[in-house]
C-alpha cells in the first residue's frame, strides 16, 4: 500500500474542512499501519497537505505518521522478522 498520510483533515486547516483533531490523525496513521503489518502487507507511507504558517506546528503534524510507524515496529518487533 502507498499510504499518503496527509494531513489537510486537520481541524484548523481551511481548506480541509473535516476537523480531524491532531489526535485523530495519529489514530488513523496507527490504524492504518497496524492493519498492514498484521495482515502482512507492505506499506510505504508519505506526508503531504495541510500547509500552515507555523512551521513547527506542521512538522509536528507531518512527524506523527513516523512516530506511529516507530510504535508499530516496535510492537511487533519488526527488527527481528
Amino acid at each position: 500500500i502507498f499510504y499518503d498520510a496527509g494531513v489537510d483533515v486537520y481541524e484548523n486547516y481551511v481548506l480541509g474542512r473535516l476537523k480531524i483533531t491532531e489526535g485523530g490523525i495519529r489514530n488513523r496513521d496507527r490504524w492504518v499501519i497496524e492493519r498492514c503489518v498484521t495482515e502482512g502487507i507492505p506499506v510505504a507511507g508519505v506526508i503531504g497537505g495541510g500547509y500552515d504558517k507555523d512551521v513547527e506546528a506542521l512538522a509536528r503534524r507531518h512527524a506523527i505518521i513516523h512516530e506511529e510507524a516507530a510504535f508499530v515496529w516496535r510492537k511487533h518487533k519488526l527488527w527481528q522478522k
